[in-house]
């Protein structure tokens, strides 16, 4: 009787952090891709345990999810709902399939073997993506330049 009640007292104890530490290693961001719209911007938030924030402009709206790793991932939104950059830094890359949605392929063929490695500074028809960093320490941008907001500076897409 006694074995049993100290059995459940730690497994009561133990089961919430142990959910939590799963959850943070095999949790995967879910968040609007980019040319798609927005409709999954807030399963993101949930999904990656983030916290948000949204910044609206006459042109666009901005917005932030920052995970609990330090991970931050912004999505710019035009006023017609369609995502039209991303851009992220933080101790650990995100995952660019799901960050840039239908240009993933793109991605990769035009950055070849090197897209493992090093700088990417991608300027195609349509499309630019630029992303650097090393370990703990990465950054990057994707962007549709025909969708680009008129008054916006793509410099402010950080």
């Amino acid at each position: 009787m006694q074995r049993t009640f100290v059995s459940l007292t730690l497994l009561r104890r133990m089961l919430p952090p142990c959910a939590f530490v799963a959850l943070l290693f095999f949790a995967r961001p879910a968040s609007a891709a980019l040319g798609g719209d927005a409709t999954s911007i807030g399963a993101g938030q949930t999904h990656l345990l983030a916290s948000a924030r949204i910044e609206r402009a006459d042109t666009h709206t901005m917005h932030e999810l920052q995970a609990a790793t330090g991970t931050k991932v912004r999505e710019y939104l035009g006023n017609d709902g369609q995502v039209f950059a991303v851009a992220w830094q933080g101790p650990f890359r995100p995952d660019l399939r799901k960050l840039l949605g239908a240009y993933y392929e793109t991605y990769l063929q035009a950055a070849g073997p090197r897209a493992a490695r090093g700088p990417v500074n991608l300027r195609l028809p349509g499309l630019v993506i630029h992303m650097s960093g090393h370990q703990r320490a990465f950054y990057g941008r994707a962007y549709l330049t025909d969708r680009v907001p008129e008054g916006l500076s793509t410099d402010e897409i950080r």
